[in-house]
This record gives structure tokens, sequence and C-alpha cells, in this order.
């Protein structure tokens, strides 16, 4: 994007317009600041006006100028970090990179170490924090991102989770942390799809050894949903605004404390709203049971339609022989099912094998119940959780299944 002005990128260098604001880091566990995201501001050099960042780097036309302005604003951020680091060489400083600028041809692996030498900053407290959809040739970045470990940088992929991110860079890249984007983090207290999506984030950043971030936390319901989901390094205006330095180094841990101890209340709470909702479950299951056992085999799928008729929670139910093969029809509460319904929520027919679903074999282990962490039905499309039970207490015994809208 090109952006008309009456100054250019040089000009902003030459007369020394970009300034850094820094954003704290911060570690739950640690109850505390560890470290800064550098952000960059510029001022017209005309009208000392603040310049939006879109707009300063929408102005470089060409990737000259783009890398020009991407070092510019590196050493301005270490040059800021520098007296910080001096003071408390255990605080970290994330600096943006673009992507863009990584190639064989304009990038030099040795200037950020040069910049960073220069200011007295170890390298292994700064973090280079890239955009990975934005690197054209994933032979360079590779390189970029293997040349920078060497010197004792450590790598972020930020924006992860968004449309473009390409997930498989991840365990190619290794990189030590993840920043998971604020498009998922919004509202995430409340969108079950950001949860999912969220929590296959965090579980590949466990298995590949990095560390998530939850970038753009606004809210504290936010704060505790991430938590909760083991996240314990967060960004964003709940915490702080971006902050001149100065200000910045003095942060209020006021949300800290306060999340802490709102924390605690928090789990409690949910886990007690688990137990209430589980003995609720388990008497809906147990209603059904009882219906079943004073029916016979070829009365199942009658008694089955009028236990849903009767029980608006339930989105349908189905009954496995020991194999784990469903001997009943799934009845469905017609209520729930979505109007639209794509094809591929279809309820399974008599004869389908769930021999190898969690609800099948945790009772095929030798549990009694089994409720399901919250998925989307096959059946209805809708949120749920699939409640499982023996209908008999002997070991060849029929499993009774029931789906219950979590919605």
């Amino acid at each position: 994007m090109n952006i008309t002005t009456d100054f250019s990128i040089a000009e902003i260098i030459e007369n020394d317009c970009l300034t850094t604001v820094l954003q704290p880091l911060i570690s739950m566990n640690r109850k505390g600041v560890i470290g800064f995201e550098a952000l960059t501001r510029a001022i017209n050099p005309h009208t000392g006006e603040t310049i939006p960042p879109f707009m300063l780097f929408g102005m470089c036309e060409d990737l000259k100028t783009l890398t020009l302005l991407d070092r510019a604003c590196r050493k301005k951020a270490f040059e800021t970090f520098a007296p910080i680091s001096k003071r408390d060489r255990s605080l970290l400083l994330s600096v943006n990179i673009d992507a863009g600028i990584i190639n064989e041809k304009t990038f030099g692996y040795g200037l950020t170490r040069k910049m960073v030498t220069q200011c007295g900053i170890p390298t292994n407290n700064i973090i280079l924090e890239i955009i990975e959809s934005k690197a054209g040739s994933d032979c360079a970045l590779s390189s970029f991102v293997g040349n920078s470990r060497d010197c004792g940088f450590l790598i972020a992929l930020d924006d992860v989770g968004t449309g473009h991110s390409n997930l498989d860079r991840i365990p190619s890249l290794e990189p030590d942390i993840i920043k998971i984007d604020r498009s998922l983090i919004t509202g995430i207290n409340k969108q079950f799809y950001n949860k999912a999506v969220t929590r296959s984030l965090i579980s590949l950043a466990e298995r590949t050894g990095c560390m998530p971030l939850a970038e753009g936390i606004e809210t504290v319901e936010e704060a505790l949903t991430l938590m909760a989901m083991g996240i314990d390094v967060f960004q964003g205006f709940f915490f702080s605004k971006p902050l001149p330095a100065a200000i910045a180094v003095k942060t209020d841990n006021t949300p800290i404390k306060f999340l802490a101890s709102r924390f605690k209340t928090h789990i409690l709470e949910k886990l007690n709203r688990q137990k209430i909702m589980e003995n609720s479950y388990k008497r809906m299951a147990g209603k059904l049971r009882e219906a079943l056992m004073d029916g016979t085999p070829d009365t199942s799928d009658s008694a089955l339609s009028t236990f849903i008729a009767e029980t608006k929670e339930i989105e349908c139910a189905y009954i496995l022989d020991t194999h784990g093969v469903q001997i009943s029809e799934t009845i469905c509460n017609p209520y729930k099912l979505k109007e639209n319904r794509r094809l591929i929520y279809q309820p399974a027919p008599a004869g389908a094998d769930h021999s190898l679903k969690e609800y099948y074999l945790t009772i095929k282990s030798g549990n009694d119940w089994h409720t399901t962490a919250p998925y989307i039905s096959l059946a209805s499309g809708n949120n749920c959780v699939t409640v499982s039970t023996k209908l008999y207490d002997t070991p060849r015994s029929p499993i009774i299944c029931i789906d219950i809208s979590t919605e």
C-alpha cells in the first residue's frame, strides 16, 4: 500500500523522528513483568503530528525502503531498552522483524547482533518476532532463524492462528514462542470455536517445546479463560497499553494481583459447576436406563423417543453393543437439529461402529460413567457433551450414549 505524504522515510530517519514505546509481557506464574514488546511510533518531521504505524510502513514503496525503516526501528528499540537491560538482566525485549525483508540479498545476518552488542544487551535477552506469513522464501526464513538462534536470539512467530498462518512452520522452525493472535483471543470466553482452535495451538506448543503467549488481552474474562487453558504469558491492554520506557518500567501490578486472586475463585466456581452438571447428566442417564430396563430390545427406539420428548436438553440418544456397534437408531430431538444442516451433520445409523470413540472405550475399560469434553455433534451440528454408561451391571451389557446440549 503506497501512501502519498509530504515527507519521506529517509527524512523521518535522518531527523530522528522514530520513537519506541514498550508494552509489558506478563507472566502470571511469576506475578510480574518478564519483558516488553518494542513498538515503533513516528512523528511527522514537518508538523510534529504522530504518524500511525500502518501509515508509516505503508509509505515503503520498495524493499530497500522497507529494509531501511525496519533496521532503524530495531536500532531505536535496542537503544531504548539498553538502560533497562543494564538495571535488570532478567528482562526480555521482543522486537518485530518484517519477514518481507528476509532474503539472501537484503538481510545481513550479523547486523542485529552488532546493534545489540553495541547497546550492551545480551543476545539471549532479545526475542526476534516474525510474522511468518510475510516471508517470501522458506529457505531464507529457515536460514535466518538458524543463524539468529546460533547468535543466541530467541525466536517468536507472531499472529499464529490467523487465516494466512502456516502451522507447518512451527515444527519446522521450532520457535521459542508462538504468539496466539488477538483475533482468537477477543471474546474467547464466549466463543467455542476460538477456544477449540486456541486449545489446539497450546497443545501444539507444548508438544513442540515452545511457549504460547496470548496477545490482545482486554478483559479479565479472557485472561481467566486462557489461564485455565494453560497460558502463562500475556500481553494486552488489560495489563497495560504501550507506554514510554520510563513509564513502562513502573508497570502497575494491580491487574496482575487481581487476576491471580480472581483465578483461584474462578477455578473453584468452574469445578463446582462441573460437579453440578455431572450430577445432572447422571440423573438424566439414570432415568433413561430405568426406562430402557423396563422394556425390551424391540421397544428401545420407542423408549428413547419418549425420553427425548420429555427432556429438552437432550440432543440425541443411542445404544451400543459390547463391541461398540450401534444397535439402536440415533433418536434425535427435532428442536435441536439445525434447520440448514450440512451433509456432514447426520445422525449415525444402526450398525455404525463407535469402537474408537472415547465414550465407548472409557466404559469398556471398566468405568461406570463417562462424560466427554464439549464438542460439535456430528448428529446435530450443535455443541454438546456425550454421557455414556452401561445399561446393566454385567460385563457384556449394552452401553447407553446421550448427547446433551451445552448451548
